[in-house]
């Protein structure tokens, strides 16, 4: 659970940072290097990524929504 537990908090950030270059007139490289790396250390959990966003989706809430337990509790009852 530690990876979708990490994982989670990932996508917190980056729905963060993304939010954060949408309301700026102006991107630094500051943050689009920030936001790279925060893409590259989440396509470091293909699995837990996509634990999250078939739960998202079954769930009916954004990615950044659904906590670890949501992702528990989706799980054990689909399978």
């Amino acid at each position: 659970m530690d990876t979708i537990d990490e994982t989670v908090a990932l996508i917190r950030r980056q729905a963060e940072l993304e939010m954060k270059l949408m309301n700026r007139s102006e991107i630094t490289p500051k943050a689009e290097r920030d936001l790279l790396a925060m893409r590259r250390r989440l396509a470091a959990h293909p699995h837990a990524l996509s634990a999250i966003l078939h739960t998202a989706r079954a769930l009916k809430r954004s990615p950044d929504a659904v906590s670890a337990r949501d992702v528990a509790a989706w799980s054990s009852e689909e399978y």
